[in-house]
């Protein structure tokens, strides 16, 4: 499936509470000068070099002005700037590759004579896209892009195969997606009235309706979705059960099941759950293995990119050719 393979990658990003950034609680980071002059940063003995994080960031800033247009870098986010943002998530993401390379070399995992053959062909294909200007700013060559490919490759394959010998049952009832109806109102005595309200036989929906302070008074729930307190009582529930009051979300709930299972949603759910099952599986081989890795960091290297120092350079086609060499 088209772009398959980076959405897994950037998915397993996202999916890291941990970051090389801020500090993995896991990983002893040391801000260092001790490092080569074209070295960013290193964990354990895999290298990111300054150019590669060059790669990664001007490719996703000249996608997003694709989309958004140059002023976008003249807003903030949050208490930052959007420019001292996109470097700080593109930082990590090249951390975390570089980490599940580790993974993969203490793994014994490899590429194939056939998968590093299709680095270099995407490396090729890349750096022919390049300018003579875009190469001098980069300080780049192409047997560097095809080691960028090769460690995005790599990192992929690694949580494939840790993975792939993690058998999953999913029983229907851990994905069972619920419907219910719900009343949530901040004050107890609220509730209770509603509560008694229903109990004289007023209709569930119009009350809801008329009181209610959630933002939908229908609502699908998967486990792990809510409080506990609310599962726990949303999924003892029967059909057309309606529940007592009982608080969670920092005020008071009742409420009704109109669907104790639904059977396409729950089905699909599986597939979801699984999925999770497998990452927390990854997660925990990836932390012991980062417990003990020194990582160190330039991070003055770092602070010095600025936006404006690259305004030739105009790539964004690096993970495109990665798909078109890597897709299944």
């Amino acid at each position: 499936m088209k772009n398959r393979k980076r959405c897994v990658v950037w998915a397993l990003v996202c999916m890291f509470a941990v970051s090389f950034l801020t500090g993995c609680k896991n990983t002893k980071i040391v801000l260092t000068t001790g490092l080569a002059s074209n070295e960013l940063f290193r964990i354990g003995d895999v290298s990111c070099h300054l150019s590669e994080a060059l790669i990664y960031l001007m490719n996703q800033k000249n996608q997003y002005e694709t989309i958004y247009g140059i002023e976008m870098w003249e807003h903030t986010f949050g208490d930052t700037t959007i420019e001292e943002y996109l470097k700080s998530q593109v930082l990590a993401e090249l951390a975390q590759v570089k980490s599940m390379v580790l993974l993969a070399n203490e793994q014994e995992i490899v590429l194939l004579e056939e998968e590093k053959q299709q680095a270099g062909e995407a490396a090729k294909e890349y750096f022919g896209s390049l300018s003579e200007a875009e190469v001098d700013a980069l300080k780049v060559g192409q047997e560097e892009i095809q080691r960028m490919y090769e460690d995005y490759c790599l990192a992929y394959k690694a949580y494939e195969q840790i993975t792939s010998d993690v058998s999953v049952e999913i029983s229907l009832d851990e994905a069972r997606i619920i419907q219910l109806q719900q009343i949530f109102v901040q004050e107890e005595s609220l509730a209770k009235e509603i509560q008694r309200k229903l109990e004289a036989g007023e209709d569930f929906a119009n009350l809801a309706a008329n009181y209610s302070k959630a933002s939908q008074t229908t609502v699908e729930v998967a486990r792990g979705e809510k409080e506990d307190a609310y599962e726990e009582i949303a999924f003892e529930l029967d059909n057309e059960e309606v529940s007592k009051v009982f608080a969670a979300d920092n005020g008071y709930y009742i409420l009704k099941c109109l669907n104790t299972c639904m059977e396409e949603e729950s089905e699909a759910n599986k597939i979801q759950v699984a999925q999770r099952q497998k990452k927390e599986r990854f997660q925990g081989i990836y932390s012991e293995l980062m417990s003990d890795t020194l990582s160190e960091f330039q991070e003055g290297v770092w602070e010095k990119v600025k936006f404006s120092d690259y305004e030739e350079v105009k790539t964004q086609g690096f993970f495109e050719v990665y798909t078109k060499y890597f897709e299944e």
